[in-house]
C-alpha cells in the first residue's frame, strides 16, 4: 500500500477508534504536523496546527470580589465549541460559582456534534460568585474545547487552573 493511502487509513482508523471522537489532534510535542500524516490531509499538510495554548488563549482576571472575568480567544482559523466550555473553583473554599454568563455563539453544523454554537471570535465571560469574597484566594478551573477550521483538526479536551486573589 503506497505511504500516502496507508497515512489515510491511518489517520481514518485514528479518528474511528480514538478514545474520544475529538481525540484525533496533535499527539506529538512538535508543532504542526509533518511527514506522511501531513499530506494525507487536506491541503497536503502546507498549513501547521498550533500547539493548543497558542490556538485557544485563556486571560483571567477578578474584577471585584464578587466576579472574575475571563476571555478565551481562538486563534485566526480557529473555533471553540460553546457546550464545552466550563469553569468551577476548586474545592476546599467557602466560595462557590454562582452564574457564568456566555454570549451567544454561530451556529455550526459539525460533523460529530451536529447542530452546535461555536465562538470564531473572543469569548467574554462573567462568572458571579455565591458571594463577595474580597482578598480571598481561589483557583478557577477553565475547561474547553475547539478544532482548526479548514483542516477539520479538534484538539483534546484541554483544562487550565488560575490562581486569582479576589479584591477588597
Amino acid at each position: 500500500m503506497p505511504t500516502k493511502q496507508r497515512a489515510t487509513v491511518l489517520l481514518l482508523a485514528a479518528c474511528v477508534l480514538g478514545p474520544a471522537p475529538h481525540a484525533a489532534a496533535q499527539q506529538s510535542p512538535a508543532p504542526g504536523l509533518k511527514g506522511p500524516l501531513a499530506s494525507a490531509l487536506p491541503g497536503g499538510g502546507e498549513q501547521a496546527l498550533l500547539e493548543p495554548d497558542e490556538a485557544f488563549k485563556l486571560k483571567v482576571a477578578a474584577k471585584n470580589a464578587g466576579t472574575i472575568t475571563a476571555e478565551l480567544v481562538p486563534a485566526s482559523g480557529y473555533y471553540l465549541y460553546k457546550e464545552r466550555m466550563r469553569f468551577a473553583l476548586k474545592p476546599g473554599g467557602d466560595v462557590a460559582i454562582r452564574a457564568v454568563k456566555l454570549p451567544a455563539g454561530e451556529m455550526k453544523n459539525d460533523l460529530i456534534l451536529g447542530r452546535t454554537e461555536v465562538y470564531k471570535k473572543a469569548v467574554p465571560v462573567e462568572i458571579a460568585l455565591d458571594k463577595a469574597a474580597g482578598g480571598k484566594s481561589v483557583t478557577l478551573v477553565a475547561s474547553y474545547q475547539g478544532c482548526q477550521e479548514k483542516l477539520g483538526v479538534c484538539y483534546p479536551p484541554i483544562e487550565k487552573s488560575v490562581n486569582l486573589i479576589l479584591p477588597k
